[in-house]
């Protein structure tokens, strides 16, 4: 056992848990005592509108483009414009579209509100915009719609000008390749049967494949704790993993719990929640440990998603290799991060 870590049964400890955080309301959350510091959830469920899915215009025709993704502690960064409006948007595939912040985008003619559900319950009024233009690095989208909502909590948290949220729908006509050790986002266009157009560009090479499920613009992979089939949102926007509390006991005492913290989402609602580390968790023939998590009740989130959520991967697995996704094969690939590069 490492030193500082307390291994508790997590079938004694899954109670309500008194709320601190009015004693630590004034402290900067850096300085917040270890138990107490939050963890982040920006992730932005929303079904009141559909999205549409948008293809953007890649300039000097390429094929491929490349994205630096800039980190705010676990979260990445996409430097971008939105109108007039330059700053950055978070990758967040937990998100079904494009959310922003109404901070920067309050005189804006809405065409409806109405409430929606994230990690923490409800997030708050969201309503809907229209945008004459997106760009980011070679790329640009023009004439989109976006949902837009108070993202400021996420923004004073981080210090950076977050202009919003940006999911799959954006890029779901493209491949996308995400390599988060190298901070990039690669988008690479394809034909109406997957394939990348440019026959130059070799196929990705993954240790893993899988068929995954979506529910709209929202990526579902499958994986086994305690040799138990499950279903977990893939969420580029969470700071760590999460792993529902009302789950099998024997998947719970996989787990390694160290303390309790208190969960943020892209609302303003906060809940406190148990951290720890998974175990047995394991994807394909792949066995992946000492992966942190969270124990969270993800009810409110299934309910946005529609989906019944085991759980969530997170940041934690992002960085366990170099990922490509491609919505139209419905294929998700890993190619797993060696020891010795780790």
């Amino acid at each position: 056992m490492k030193p500082g870590r307390i291994k508790y049964n997590i079938l004694n400890i899954l109670f309500p848990v008194c709320a601190f955080m009015l004693t630590c309301s004034f402290v900067h959350p850096d300085q917040v005592p270890f138990i107490y510091r939050p963890v982040y959830f920006p992730i932005y469920p929303y079904s009141t509108y559909q999205s549409t899915n948008y293809s953007p215009d890649f300039s000097l025709s390429s094929d491929s483009v490349v994205i630096p993704l800039k980190r705010a502690g676990r979260l990445f960064l996409i430097e971008a414009k939105v109108d007039d409006q330059i700053g950055n948007l978070v990758f967040d595939t937990g998100a079904n579209g494009l959310v922003l912040n109404s901070t920067y985008f309050r005189n804006y003619l809405k065409s409806g509100e109405a409430v929606s559900n994230g990690i923490t319950g409800s997030v708050g009024v969201v309503g809907q915009i229209s945008i004459g233009k997106l760009e980011f690095s070679e790329i640009a989208y023009k004439n989109i719609k976006a949902d837009v909502t108070d993202l400021g909590h996420i923004e004073n948290r981080r210090g950076f000008k977050i202009l919003g949220l940006l999911g799959f729908s954006m890029m779901r006509n493209l491949e996308i390749v995400i390599d988060a050790r190298n901070n990039e986002l690669v988008l690479i266009r394809i034909d109406k049967d997957g394939k990348r157009k440019n026959k130059a560009n070799s196929e990705f090479k993954a240790s893993y494949f899988q068929k995954f499920e979506t529910n709209s613009n929202i990526l579902f992979l499958k994986g086994k704790i305690a040799g138990k089939n499950l279903n977990f949102c893939f969420d580029t926007g969470a700071e760590t993993n999460a792993i529902s509390s009302d789950s099998n006991k024997n998947i719970l005492n996989t787990l390694t719990i160290t303390r309790r913290s208190t969960l943020k989402g892209a609302g303003s609602a906060r809940s406190e929640v148990l951290f720890g580390h998974m175990n047995d968790f394991s994807i394909g023939e792949r066995h992946i440990s000492e992966m942190e998590t969270i124990v969270s009740n993800l009810d409110a989130l299934s309910e946005a998603y529609n989906t019944k959520i085991n759980g969530i991967l997170g940041y934690n697995f992002l960085v366990q290799g170099t990922i490509c996704i491609n919505f139209v094969k419905k294929q998700f690939g890993i190619r797993f991060t060696k020891k010795e590069e780790k």
